[in-house]
């Protein structure tokens, strides 16, 4: 029989211990406590903010600002828990934090961020809060406050790494700033997101004219061959149904996203503007990555039509269009991670909001142009960017805003993920 010196056996227990310590604090640090054994729980999001400095072609300042809704500083829980082999069941819970919103507005004060205001706070959100459940053979069901079908089937093919950042809405925007007319801030109600106008959300967000998050209840299928599928419905009513590919061929990375959707609820997202809503939009966009060389380039279109409803104030809403593209490249050129260099270059075609409508608006083009440089931290998953852009607009029309000045942005931020 052998036996062991105590020392020994004391330098092993010791040993041992000290591993398991270490395990334990790791896990600790990594993972978040649970209520119960049988759901698991995980913590994601991430902190973003910008500093911007403008020149509305009179005036120049700089503020400093979140991302606007969507894409802004959130923290997101997602619990799971497997039913038997091949179904799970789970929830989202997303809480935003909209304070700083630069595309944010109060609908009764009309206090938004612009020339006259350098800050607004919506406080913190609940975003999204839904259950849903997955088999892996028949795809998955949702039911909750949640994203619908088809939204951002167009934009979320971007994977340049720069799509929070810069897109072709106007979510990181300022669609409240005033549009200089003859230098003045005169009307008032004449901001950039008046024709960037989108009727079935009722609010100035440019592209992604239906990208809403509601009460829905929403179907995706399994992939196949990286196509999927997708429809919702969400109350009171909108309809929606998507199409997506991703996948890779002979070298290049490709995603592929098309929507069609159909609202008829005019109090959709802000204060109705519509007497009776009929808005209907479809969306298609795709991207493409020459993996060896990084060289990419993004293209998103949408169209909304409104069948000729009548606003609350008599007008007519119009049908519209809009159309994006981005193109730069992709590469490790320093040890920190990938650096991402790119242009882009948005146009917003008859998207006129009611109060353009109201100054005597027939129709009206809003281009945006500009270009970025990204990097990627990998370290810290950290991205940080500086970005340029320009606004011009020509309405016709109205007499009131024959001379129309331009808007220059020039930001610099930074976005880590946890």
């Amino acid at each position: 029989m052998f036996f062991a010196a105590p020392g020994a056996l004391a330098a092993d227990r010791d040993s041992c211990c000290s591993d398991l310590e270490e395990r334990i604090a790791d896990l600790e640090v990594t993972t978040a406590r649970k209520g119960n054994r049988k759901v698991s729980l995980s913590i994601s999001g991430y902190v973003a903010q910008e500093l911007t400095w403008w020149d509305d072609g009179a005036e120049q300042n700089v503020y400093a600002h979140g991302l606007g809704p969507t894409q802004a500083t959130h923290v997101k829980f997602v619990g799971q828990a497997q039913i038997a082999p091949g179904w799970t069941a789970g929830y989202t819970l997303r809480i935003q934090n909209l304070d700083d919103n630069p595309f944010g507005r109060n609908a009764t004060t009309g206090q938004a961020i612009n020339q006259l205001f350098d800050y607004f706070s919506q406080g913190l959100n609940v975003q999204m809060s839904f259950w849903y459940l997955r088999n892996d053979r028949l795809g998955e069901i949702s039911v909750g406050r949640q994203a619908n079908a088809s939204k951002s089937a167009a934009m979320f093919t971007d994977q340049s790494g720069t799509q929070i950042i810069d897109n072709y809405t106007f979510l990181a925007g300022f669609p409240q700033f005033i549009i200089r007319s003859g230098g003045d801030l005169l009307p008032a109600s004449m901001t950039w997101g008046q024709l960037a106008f989108c009727y079935s959300q009722n609010l100035p967000i440019g592209g992604d004219c239906d990208g809403l998050v509601m009460n829905a209840v929403r179907y995706d299928s399994p992939a196949f061959a990286g196509f999927s599928v997708s429809a919702s419905w969400g109350e009171d009513d909108d309809w929606e149904v998507a199409a997506r590919y991703a996948g890779e061929m002979n070298g290049f990375k490709v995603r592929l996203g098309v929507g069609y959707s159909e609202n008829l609820d005019k109090n959709a997202s802000a204060p109705a503007v519509l007497q009776h809503k009929h808005s209907d939009y479809f969306q298609v966009g795709g991207y493409v990555e020459h993996l060896a060389t990084g060289l990419f380039a993004h293209a998103a279109y949408g169209k909304e039509g409104n069948n000729d409803e009548p606003l609350t104030s008599g007008y007519t809403a119009p049908d519209s269009r809009h159309w994006y593209t981005k193109f730069g490249v992709r590469r490790k050129w320093t040890r920190l991670g990938t650096t991402i260099v790119y242009g882009d270059y948005a146009e917003y075609d008859d998207q006129l909001g009611p109060a353009a409508l109201a100054l005597g608006a027939t129709s009206g083009k809003l281009t945006r142009y500009g270009a970025g440089i990204a990097q990627e931290i990998d370290a810290a998953a950290m991205t940080v960017y500086v970005k340029a852009q320009h606004y011009d607009a020509d309405v016709a029309g109205a007499p009131e805003l024959a001379d129309l000045k331009g808007l220059d942005l020039i930001s610099v931020g930074g976005l880590i993920n946890f």
